[in-house]
């Protein structure tokens, strides 16, 4: 890889890992807001939100604000809202079906003549005798406190991906450097390996296409395949493409992890291919060094948005 290609790639600074963490707190009058968010791998964008009872309507405008910056991962979002305002939980107590528990029971009680008065707690032990209410801040109050710690949370979470996608970016030009050069120990040694092929040819050949068999048009055809499969010429050429294609795309500021993971297919299937052709031992070995790289490619844009 040339050294202005590197510095260029070095700049990719863009492309997101799909883990990370944010985390931002807004205080307003009536108290502080929270909000968390836990970012892991995941085939699209899912996104499962906690929030305080009485403001599940906000849901569609949390996802909206972390869909405009997030394209891709698992996200957990938590929002927590602590009042610094007193307590406003009242006990509320039902008086009328109270009334109503106690006339029924005094009527079992003549009615079964049993003994004993009716008493408080044998009320209070009835369902919905009584009941806690909280006074919750209006939907409408928090909101702009929500939006601004949900911005912030989201801020501090790309971030983390970056930073995460950076290193992962960093360690796939290494694995593709390290490819580019064991293709090009298998171009070093072609000539030497494809001598050897030949000779292993003739003698093949010199059996197929003997005295009897010079006009057997099956016996040319299996020889043609025989010189044909020997040639990894193409192999290498898809290969070195499909690795600058890798290169261009670690450039991208968008998305890439699809798109990459595509790309490490191919790759694996050109070497895999291409390891089946050569029969040089040395050569060979470069090929298992290329698809052990390849495999860390797929592993690792696995993690990428």
């Amino acid at each position: 890889m040339s050294r202005a290609r590197q510095a260029n790639t070095s700049k990719a600074c863009g492309i997101q890992s799909m883990t990370g963490y944010g985390r931002a707190t807004k205080r307003t009058a009536v108290g502080s807001v929270t909000v968390e968010l836990r970012s892991t791998n995941h085939r699209y964008l899912e996104i499962d939100q906690r929030l305080p009872n009485g403001l599940t309507a906000l849901q569609g405008r949390l996802v909206e604000l972390i869909r405009a910056k997030i394209k891709r991962g698992r996200i957990e979002a938590f929002v927590g809202i602590q009042s610094t305002q007193a307590d406003q939980r009242r006990v509320v107590f039902d008086e009328a079906l109270l009334q109503r528990y106690h006339t029924a029971l005094v009527e079992l009680k003549g009615r079964f003549g049993l003994k004993g008065s009716v008493t408080l707690e044998h009320l209070l032990a009835l369902p919905h005798a009584v009941t806690i209410t909280e006074e919750r801040v209006p939907t409408e109050r928090v909101w702009d406190a929500i939006r601004q710690a949900v911005h912030g949370a989201v801020q501090e979470l790309v971030h983390a991906r970056r930073r995460e996608g950076a290193r992962l970016v960093t360690d796939l030009q290494e694995q593709v450097r390290a490819i580019e050069r064991h293709l090009a120990d298998v171009r070093r040694r072609l000539p030497k390996a494809s001598e050897q092929q030949r000779a292993s040819l003739r003698a093949r050949l010199k059996e197929l296409l003997g005295s009897e068999a010079s006009g057997s048009v099956s016996r040319l055809e299996e020889a043609i395949a025989l010189v044909k499969d020997v040639d990894i010429h193409e192999e290498l050429v898809r290969l070195e493409s499909h690795l600058a294609h890798v290169s261009e795309r670690l450039n991208s500021h968008q998305p890439v992890g699809k798109q990459l993971d595509f790309i490490a297919q191919e790759l694996m299937r050109e070497a895999n291919t291409m390891g089946a052709k050569v029969n040089d031992p040395q050569a060979g070995q470069h090929v298992v060094e290329i698809k052990s790289r390849i495999e860390k490619i797929r592993e690792q844009v696995q993690n990428l948005e």
